[in-house]
């Protein structure tokens, strides 16, 4: 039988690989996502590529409730270890758990050379606004995921989505499938993480400091109007690393209407 390289497993620590050349890129998809997610994101990039399924996904069993960015950095810093990456990519809550692990210094950073952290969610907190959208999505997404409800539930994801993506039939179709994981694995248990901070601010331990300092580049790559991954706080991490790199795209870009553009931003980034 052939092995799906989309869904690694245990014996890989659930990391799929393809190439074998420098530099090594390890890449993190966002909640509910999956390595299928992440693997158009390496389109452009050179060397080999390393592709992780975090906990409580693709088959990989979750932690149990109440997931944090620290768990999510820890998972990171395993991967990028057994990986000897020296580049990384992280969408949504990777992206959280890179700046965790950029922040806290971890000693695995220190062989980073360049991060790309795409659609951040949460970086040192959100505002009123933010947190309360957040709260009300997160409250209909648990009383709906305990109904079993996929079909309400990939309604509820497409609401935050641009009409013109909402209403194309892959993204229905791939959004869908997001909501039967969510109703059918352990996958549910990570619904918290949608109002976790990445980096506390006020640790004693000055993590703004660490994170200004780190000495790799930095590309924050966003879009507009997704309610899920405010510009507002790509913008936050961009001014908290000096010489780090924005890019804002218009509303349903990275995933959907300009992958084109995303190809050749992480293409140059990454070289």
């Amino acid at each position: 039988m052939t092995q799906d390289l989309n869904l690694p497993g245990p014996e890989t620590d659930f990391i799929a690989t393809f190439g074998n050349s420098e530099p090594h890129t390890l890449f993190g998809h966002g909640f509910a996502g999956a390595i299928r997610d992440t693997r158009p994101f390496g389109t452009g990039v050179t060397g080999t590529k390393h592709f992780l399924h975090l906990p409580g996904h693709g088959g990989r069993p979750s932690p149990g409730p109440g997931w944090n960015y620290g768990q999510i950095a820890e998972v990171l810093a395993q991967a990028l270890t057994s990986t000897s990456a020296t580049q990384a990519l992280g969408v949504s809550m990777s992206a959280g758990g890179l700046l965790r692990l950029l922040s806290t210094g971890h000693p695995v950073t220190q062989n980073l050379e360049k991060v790309a952290l795409v659609l951040p969610a949460s970086f040192t907190g959100f505002s009123a606004e933010v947190a309360e959208t957040n709260r009300a999505h997160l409250e209909k997404l648990r009383e709906l995921s305990a109904a079993g409800d996929v079909e309400s539930i990939t309604d509820l994801m497409l609401s935050r989505e641009p009409a013109e993506v909402a209403e194309l039939l892959p993204a229905r179709a791939w959004t869908k499938t997001k909501a039967e994981n969510l109703v059918n694995t352990d996958m549910s248990d990570g619904l918290g993480l949608a109002l976790e901070i990445a980096v506390d601010a006020s640790s004693g331990d000055n993590p703004l400091g660490t994170l200004a300092r780190f000495p790799g580049e930095v590309l924050v790559l966003t879009h507009d109007d997704d309610p899920a991954h405010p510009v507002e706080v790509a913008e936050a991490v961009v001014a908290a690393i000096p010489d780090s790199r924005l890019e804002v795209l218009p509303a349903g870009s990275i995933l959907w209407r300009g992958r084109h553009e995303v190809r050749r931003i992480l293409g140059e980034f990454f070289g």
